[in-house]
């Protein structure tokens, strides 16, 4: 009996090492510049440089803008919240709309749409531009989104996507795909000559480091892209707090603070057009003291509204810009890491069979000296500033964004990598160096525009 006892014990002890073999990993550490994939991002960051070429060109800058109703008519699960169950909204607390601006510059053309969802998931990336106008490339296609954590979810196949946005629903992804191609059919039909005025605003009571709080370091930057054509006044705003005003056990459509801030922003009567991004919002909450989630919503909203106004007020000046162009830099990434402890991870074929696999890649804008730079992820505060600094030691305005139509998870600094943290632990994909991987390459694509400019405009 104990014979069959340690025989049936020593089968147990195989059968649970083999399946820890088969499903576990060890997370690597090693540096991200001696691996294979740096290798070939470090290539094409190269070959970026040799080839980019910033056209300048003397037609007169065309902007056009809509709004599109995107608000479900059915109940549909919300996305944002794992913890919220059931998923299901029971109300529509507030409308949702996909807004797009169209800059235009002769030949040159670049969508920005941004709308009121959780990300711009790979899915719905993928069918915009499979169903795009003519005329009209992927490449053209700059996506953000308000990063709401009430909206309408269903559009993420997979575990994970069935966890954070609720059962997936290809007629979702139909739904929301109509709506964002209307938008840009409708900004297209709306061109006409305008200018902008571009700047930022420090609003630092607004948000926090939800991270590691004093530990850490905030993004206070308010950008502002104001828009002008004919009569017709319109805002691009970006700012870096999480919209999560409104908590899991909220079961109401919502835009949440940003949404309100476009509602306020269109009811005056001297604005015709106002949409939301999220920035750098990875590791950066919204800091309101209110325990009421609708009044912290409204005053969030309002104060952001006051500093967009303070903007136009302070007589920025509007301009033409010089030149126009945009693209998408593909990123190859370390097999991904899904870890369980500090040193061991799901293997990566259990973490795509979960999630999915997409490829990753960086969006970039060049409106004059304004660069859009998005990123393929919740995208950390912390890793924005110095950035900030670079480029305005340069002359140029940078707007880091989240949610480009990729996601690669949460990139933090890589100092809080091992924290036993939400951000650091379950949702830090790529690896102990990813914060710096990123940055290497923001810094990188600021330097070949800069070089690029330069040398077209030596009188800069």
């Amino acid at each position: 009996m104990i014979r069959m006892t340690l025989k049936l014990f020593a089968i147990l002890l195989v059968l649970i090492g083999a399946l820890a073999i088969a499903t576990l990993t060890v997370v690597d550490r090693n540096h991200y510049q001696k691996r294979p994939f740096y290798r070939e991002m470090d290539l094409r960051l190269d070959s970026l440089a040799e080839v980019f070429a910033l056209q300048l060109n003397q037609d007169s800058l065309h902007i056009g803008w809509s709004r599109v109703n995107i608000t479900p008519s059915e109940k549909v699960p919300l996305a944002g919240y794992g913890a919220r169950d059931p998923k299901e909204m029971t109300g529509i607390h507030d409308s949702s709309f996909v807004r797009t601006v169209i800059f235009q510059k002769g030949s040159q053309k670049v969508a920005v749409v941004t709308a009121d969802l959780l990300i711009i998931h790979p899915e719905l990336s993928r069918a915009v531009w499979r169903g795009l106008p003519a005329g009209w490339s992927p490449d053209q296609i700059y996506f953000t989104a308000s990063h709401t954590h009430s909206g309408q979810g269903g559009w993420a196949p997979g575990t994970v996507g069935r966890l954070f946005a609720g059962d997936f629903d290809d007629s979702r992804v139909d739904f929301l795909t109509t709506k964002i191609i209307q938008s840009i059919r409708e900004a297209s039909d709306a061109l006409e000559p305008g200018e902008i005025a571009v700047g930022e605003l420090a609003v630092d009571d607004l948000v926090k480091n939800r991270l590691v709080k004093d530990k850490g370091i905030e993004d206070p930057w308010m950008k502002v892209i104001q828009l002008r054509k004919g009569e017709s006044k319109g805002f691009l705003v970006f700012y870096s707090a999480h919209a999560t005003c409104f908590g899991a056990d909220f079961n109401q459509l919502s835009g949440d603070f940003p949404a309100r801030f476009n509602l306020l922003m269109e009811a005056d009567s001297a604005i015709t057009f106002s949409a939301y991004g999220a920035s750098a919002v990875g590791s950066m909450g919204p800091d309101v003291p209110g325990a009421h989630p609708a009044g912290n919503v409204e005053k969030i909203a309002e104060e952001l509204r006051q500093q967009a106004v303070l903007f136009s007020l302070l007589g920025a000046g509007h301009r033409q810009v010089s030149a126009l162009t945009s693209f998408r830099l593909s990123v190859p990434l370390p097999d991904p890491a899904f870890k369980i402890s500090k040193h061991l991870a799901l293997r990566p074929y259990l973490f795509k069979w979960a999630f999915g696999n997409y490829p990753h890649y960086v969006s970039v804008m060049v409106l004059g000296e304004t660069l859009l730079i998005g990123m393929p992820c919740d995208f950390s505060g912390e890793l924005a500033v110095p950035l900030y600094e670079k480029a305005r030691a340069l002359g140029y305005q940078l707007i880091i964004t989240s949610f480009n139509g990729d996601y690669a998870g949460y990139v933090i600094k890589d100092e809080w990598y091992d924290l036993p943290k939400y951000e650091a632990r379950t949702m830090s994909w790529y690896g102990p160096y990813a914060g710096q991987y990123f940055t290497e390459i923001i810094n990188r694509i600021i330097s070949t525009i800069d070089e690029n400019n330069q040398t077209n405009t030596p009188d800069r």
